[in-house]
């Protein structure tokens, strides 16, 4: 009889999220300016750093808005026009309410994007 450990295929899932979450933590490191704005770190090849700071969709105008990686102009256009018809967004989730902006595309940016003013 073998001994081991058995895992399902939705543990084994659930363990490999784990994993690239644990990975991801190491590499990004997000924090506030001096200003207050939001800023992500990332590590990239030996020791270099890349540092983005987050665009605030409550303030952002178009152009600033498709400079964040996965939005272009009709859905930055659609992100102004929601904030000026519904009032600021109170999270980045919030973004989902905009027409062509789905969950997928709220995790590839909500680093890169913040809702709160900066102080």
């Amino acid at each position: 009889m073998k001994h081991g450990i058995h895992l399902t295929k939705t543990e084994i899932a659930v363990l490999a999220l784990a994993l690239l979450f644990a990975v991801g933590m190491l590499l990004y490191r997000g924090g506030r300016t001096g200003d207050g704005a939001w800023q992500v770190t990332t590590q990239k090849n030996a020791g270099q750093e890349e540092t983005i700071t987050a665009v605030n969709v409550n303030t952002a105008t178009v152009e600033e808005l498709i400079g964040v990686e996965g939005i272009g102009p009709t859905l930055a256009e659609r992100i102004v026009e929601y904030r000026e018809e519904h009032g600021p967004f109170q999270s980045v989730e919030e973004l989902d309410n905009v027409k062509g902006i789905g969950p997928s595309l709220i995790e590839n940016i909500r680093f890169l994007v913040c809702v709160e003013d900066e102080q």
